[in-house]
């Protein structure tokens, strides 16, 4: 049996392996960390969220082990007489989808956001993938929340500076009302 004495100094290997542990750690994910957290935190981008253009309303929900979102509401679910006789009335479609068999599909309950997974070290929803039916992209994406009823998205390509922010509001859903929306706003836009 070998001993061990205190204050002896440690070797260059043992400094090396030391020195990599620390500088390691942080970039390490904790094993508690995984993105499923029930904590408050990991479930505040749960609900119904107006997009910065206000003609959609996104809700974000848990599906297994990480977050999605769906087109609940959007201003214009038909197409208007500028898109056209032959579209004139029709239920608008994913037509810019790059898969032709998917391009008949409503937008209207169209998942947009896949792969959201909560990182309590730096508070955002990471690993996401956001599609752009404007132009039938799939971008990288992450999410954080500005305030509890305020929202950012960034999507990007590659890294997370090649991208840009959308801020969405959080909204509740109802019965139209006088003005036609199915939603009233949390709080404030500010």
């Amino acid at each position: 049996m070998t001993c061990v004495r205190l204050g002896r100094p440690l070797g260059p290997f043992w400094l090396l392996a030391l020195a990599l542990v620390l500088f390691a750690a942080p970039w390490i994910p904790a094993v508690a960390n995984d993105g499923l957290s029930d904590s408050p935190a990991a479930a505040g981008i749960v609900g119904d969220w107006l997009v910065e253009t206000r003609d959609a309303v996104i809700h974000i929900e848990r599906v297994g082990d990480e977050y999605q979102g769906y087109i609940r509401w959007q201003l214009h679910d038909t197409y208007g007489p500028e898109d056209g006789p032959a579209l004139n009335g029709k239920v608008v479609t994913d037509r810019n989808n790059p898969n032709p068999a998917l391009r008949e599909q409503p937008l209207t309950g169209l998942r947009l956001l896949t792969g959201l997974r909560y990182d309590a070290r730096t508070n955002k929803w990471t690993g996401g993938r956001v599609y752009n039916s404007d132009n039938g992209k799939t971008y990288n994406c992450l999410v954080r929340l500005l305030s509890p009823d305020r929202l950012q998205l960034r999507g990007y390509i590659g890294i997370s500076l090649l991208g840009g922010n959308t801020v969405w509001s959080r909204v509740a859903m109802k019965a139209p009302g006088r003005n036609g929306l199915p939603y009233v706003m949390q709080t404030s836009d500010k």
